[in-house]
């Protein structure tokens, strides 16, 4: 008897987040535009009216004086857990002032308490360099943090700038070059970016020209964000054809790189989606995936209000997820953010005494059930299946681990459970589910299009223990003390493989036994 699958133990949150990723320079999502007017008719012409608007003066700096910071708040950054297995963890912030009526803008205190925070728990903040060495597959420093600004609003240079330089920090500022020096005093001008690169603390990046706007898309009003969606010609009366829209988005993203040159500033390397907008590629072409990565070695993803963390299936689509930071999220909270999406190391998980830290197959919290022997209890209810996944957002990363467990609550052969564990789970390309009955095994790679790698028969038993040694390379799995079995894994490139340890339990009939683990163990 074949073990039993089902689809249903795919993790939809961690791959819906990949299909929301989706690219490696793609999205475009990123949700700043409520607060921003801007016009919703896509013309170069206006690129113009808008340069010869634009107002080419430095206002003054204002230097927000230090915020106390609760010591406790301190020192639990500073214990926060850190891993050479992990993704780099990303702060966006849009603006910095005091405009009551968005929460896109951080007040400079708020903004000043934060980066106090970070350097009196000796956190460091990484360049975009260090970024881009990361993706190289160079190791980031523990306990660092990427602070990121969406726009070029003012507030970064008359607020934030200083904060940084009393704290010895770095930024990185991701400009919308064709509302540079426009709609004063909201945007920075060019002397101001100058001065920002000037200084050594700021990268400078890409936002599109004049791609952060909203396109007509069809004849009655509707609108969809500049780079997804076909625009409506309404002098035509049609929508623009795959061939137009490419050339547009192409036109704008160009001319963003073009205005960097003409200003004397580094070529921009990153992209940052406008509304983190990029999955509704116009008619699934993979078009804008195609133009992000032609011109950028990663594009930036934004999730507000929630963990975020990029896991290997975001950069196999050429993307790098971060978190907003809203003018609600106190001090604790911005504090316990940073610390629950810092990495645990494979060899200071501890997947059952710690039963908290896992999540059913939409990254909920569902605590592990353990029996009085501290076995796992995966029980689904008859005819289901139940998955959980040990602190995914923590764990993203991890290629190079060891994990082991009885899998069992067998009562024969035949009786319809069958209890899993995987390895590199999250990474649609290498996830290794090995599952187990009684009297049976099957190992399969990947999901949605999974394939089968091996499938055997075991002596009966109500448990069978199994190990998983996983590398960059390959997943080898022995059962029992057998033979090993080698899964071998294909990369594109570095930190495109990756992931943490689920386990699975499925009861076919009425009166299957209840599936259990026992002795799980990560080193």
């Amino acid at each position: 008897m074949t073990v039993k699958r089902q689809a249903a133990h795919r993790k939809p949150s961690r791959l819906v987040a990949m299909a929301r990723t989706g690219v490696l320079i793609l999205p475009f999502l990123a949700v700043v535009a409520a607060y921003l007017g801007v016009p919703a008719v896509w013309q170069w012409a206006h690129a113009e009216t808008l340069s010869n608007r634009a107002h080419p003066v430095i206002v003054d700096q204002i230097d927000t004086p230090p915020q106390p910071v609760d010591p406790n708040l301190v020192a639990s950054l500073r214990r926060a857990p850190t891993s050479p297995q992990s993704s780099p963890l990303i702060l966006t912030y849009h603006d910095i002032g005091y405009n009551s009526a968005t929460r896109y803008t951080v007040t400079p205190e708020a903004f000043a308490a934060q980066m106090r925070l970070l350097h009196d728990a000796g956190w460091t903040t990484i360049t975009a360099d260090q970024l881009s060495g990361w993706l190289r597959g160079e190791p980031l420093p523990a306990h660092s943090v990427m602070v990121s600004f969406d726009d070029g609003a003012r507030g970064v240079w008359r607020y934030a700038d200083p904060v940084l330089e009393r704290y010895g920090q770095h930024a990185v500022a991701y400009l919308i070059t064709g509302f540079v020096g426009t709609h004063a005093p909201y945007y920075m001008t060019w002397p101001e970016i100058a001065a920002l690169h000037a200084s050594g603390r700021w990268d400078l990046e890409a936002h599109t020209h004049l791609g952060h706007q909203h396109v007509p898309t069809d004849a009655v009003g509707g609108e969809g964000p500049f780079l997804t969606h076909l625009e409506y010609l309404a002098d035509q009366k049609r929508v623009e054809t795959q061939q137009e829209y490419h050339s547009r988005v192409f036109t704008d993203l160009v001319e963003c790189r073009r205005q960097f040159s003409a200003h004397d500033l580094p070529e921009p390397t990153l992209f940052a989606y406008p509304f983190s907008a990029h999955n509704d590629d116009p008619n699934g072409t993979g078009m804008l995936k195609g133009v992000v990565g032609s011109l950028y070695q990663a594009a930036m993803l934004d999730v507000p209000d929630k963990i975020s963390t990029t896991a290997s299936s975001d950069v196999q689509d050429g993307n790098i997820a971060r978190m907003d930071v809203m003018s609600d999220l106190g001090l604790a909270k911005w504090t316990e953010k940073l610390v629950e999406a810092s990495p645990l190391d494979p060899t200071a998980a501890k997947p059952i005494a710690d039963p908290t830290n896992w999540t059913d197959s939409g990254d909920r919290p569902a605590p592990l059930t353990l029996d009085g022997d501290g076995r796992a209890v995966l029980d689904p209810g008859p005819r289901a299946q139940i998955t959980r996944q040990y602190a995914p957002y923590r764990t993203s990363m991890w290629n190079a681990y060891t994990v082991s467990a009885d899998l069992g609550g067998f009562s024969s052969a035949g009786d319809g459970t069958t209890t899993g564990l995987s390895v590199l789970t999250g990474d649609p390309q290498h996830e290794v589910d090995i599952e187990i009955s009684s009297a049976e095994y099957s190992i399969r790679r990947g999901y949605g299009q999974e394939e089968a790698v091996a499938a055997g028969h075991l002596v009966e038993a109500a448990a069978h223990h199994v190990e998983a040694v996983v590398r960059p390379e390959n997943v080898t799995v022995t059962i029992d003390g057998g033979s090993p079995q080698v899964v071998p894994l294909n990369s594109a490139g570095p930190r495109q493989i990756g992931g943490g340890i689920g386990l699975i339990g499925d009861r076919e009939f009425d009166a299957s036994p209840t599936p259990v683990v026992s002795g799980l163990a990560v080193y």
